[in-house]
């Protein structure tokens, strides 16, 4: 008998089990009969050996027994603890028994049904089984495929819609230039003329040509990356602040395009331009320069 095993019976057929701890822990407490396979809670069935009482066996009746008759050899016991068929004592027909001796013998066939006989009831873990799609393939090669495939069209996708930003950069330009060479992909230029300074203003009357004016600039891109040439609006007013004359010039209006790129205008290098514009006579005395992005 192992230690700290109880004795349990079934509710519905009273057929008596001994169950361990450990089956107690796997089933939660929940144990199946083994005859009837009914479900119970094997603790609140639980049987003290020691506080079962046996039945009063019946009284015999007896009578007088004449010499030629034969006396009556059987008599009914009841007892309390159910016992299984093949532990029900037999007794022999021929032997005669009182009263008192068939309540010593009921004592004696009592304490020989010990805990050692109760049959152990089997728990058996049952494995569980997840829902699954039987008729799925295991993963295929086109599974992979497919997956390369989604994620170089993500990078594809990032490096179209991104292009005026990654060609300005070292590392993706030479790809931009090679593809570009096969579509048209039409790459935008980085213009920023807030990083654009004029270092000098300076006008002066025209050396040759009368009614007319020259302005030196001094134009310095301080951004990080070439970008196209400003164009330059220039604008004068009189004393009160009113318009007089003004003019924007594109870089081409300005610059000699077969000796400088327009689109790249270097970074950090000071660029001196020279403007001939027509003068606008003694009422524009305050003029006034503005950087504006270029029409490309």
């Amino acid at each position: 008998m192992q230690n700290n095993s109880i004795i349990t019976q079934c509710p519905s057929c009273e057929t008596q089990f001994r169950v361990t701890p450990g089956q107690l822990k796997v089933a939660n407490g929940q144990v199946r009969c083994g005859a009837c396979l009914a479900i119970f809670c094997a603790v609140e069935y639980e049987l003290k050996p020691q506080n079962v009482e046996p039945a009063q066996p019946q009284k015999a009746k007896t009578r007088k027994a004449h010499k030629d008759e034969t006396p009556d050899v059987f008599e009914k016991l009841d007892f309390d603890l159910p016992i299984s068929k093949e532990e029900t004592p037999a007794f022999k027909p021929t032997e005669i028994k009182t009263a008192s001796e068939a309540e010593k013998t009921q004592e004696e066939i009592i304490k020989t049904v010990s805990v050692a006989d109760v049959p152990t009831l089997t728990i058996e873990a049952e494995p569980v089984v997840l829902n699954r799609n039987n008729g799925a393939k295991a993963s295929s090669p086109w599974w992979f495929i497919g997956c390369v495939l989604a994620i170089l069209t993500l990078i594809a996708q990032h490096l179209w819609f991104n292009r005026g930003d990654l060609y300005w950069t070292h590392t993706y330009r030479p790809l931009y230039d090679t593809v570009c060479q096969h579509i048209d992909c039409q790459i935008p230029t980085r213009v920023n003329t807030a990083k654009i300074t004029n270092q000098q203003f300076l006008i002066r009357p025209h050396s040759e040509i009368a009614d007319a004016i020259t302005i030196d600039l001094v134009l310095i891109n301080e951004a990080n990356h070439n970008q196209p040439y400003p164009a330059l609006h220039i604008a004068f007013s009189d004393l009160k602040g009113r318009p007089v004359a003004s003019r924007t010039l594109q870089p081409e209006s300005y610059l000699d395009r077969s000796v400088v790129n327009l689109k790249s205008m270097p970074t950090h290098q000071p660029i001196q331009i020279s403007l001939d514009l027509m003068s606008p006579g003694m009422r524009g005395i305050n003029y006034q320069l503005e950087l504006l992005a270029p029409a490309l």
